[in-house]
């Protein structure tokens, strides 16, 4: 409960892939790791997709709902992992004018394949927490707002407590958008 409110919240963590573990482990022996590679936002959109059926159910359409995730020190839930997993996997459009006839060159971009957050599906997921270590025994959270949530969570809820909150810029065309830190209600 948040005040009068209920907000149904999941939290999930980042387990070390056999990769990640590999790589942990190489860290100690010898100094560095090897080099990771991963689609962005892979990891985070299992996890949408895990959870999305248990807080669909939870909600029963009337309660706001945040997946909770703890980053890992790979990054999986970092502001662009969690974008490009929630709106698609960022695409540069490219006209290619026929031969003689110029150069090609980028007419914009957009969101394109593996968003996991659109108008008819996850709804019920009112934004992604991320849970991050800001110290040595520091955790701090941050929620990142979906545009397409059926319940939006109110932002006055959570400015009590100095979360940071972001929402996607407004649509602009040729690009794509990008977080916009929601500001705090000061009362005077």
């Amino acid at each position: 409960m948040l005040g009068a409110d209920e907000v149904i919240v999941e939290v999930k963590e980042f387990k070390p892939n056999k990769e990640e573990q590999d790589s942990n482990r190489l860290m100690a022996e010898r100094g560095y790791g090897t080099a990771l590679s991963h689609t962005p936002g892979d990891r985070l959109r299992k996890k949408i997709a895990g959870c999305s059926a248990q807080i669909k159910g939870r909600t029963d359409g009337k309660h706001p709902s945040l997946l909770v995730v703890l980053d890992s020190p790979f990054g999986h839930a970092d502001p662009y992992n969690i974008r490009v997993a929630m709106y698609g996997l960022e695409q540069i459009h490219i006209a290619v004018p026929p031969i003689g006839m110029g150069s090609p060159h980028r007419t914009g971009m957009s969101y394109g394949p593996k968003r996991k957050m659109t108008p008819k599906h996850n709804t019920s997921i009112s934004g992604i927490g991320r849970l991050f270590m800001t110290g040595p025994a520091q955790v701090s959270l941050e929620v990142y707002h979906n545009r397409f949530a059926s319940m939006p969570l109110k932002h006055a809820l959570l400015d009590q407590y100095g979360v940071d909150q972001f929402e996607l810029e407004g649509e602009m065309t040729g690009i794509t958008s990008k977080w916009r830190k929601i500001a705090l209600i000061v009362e005077k």
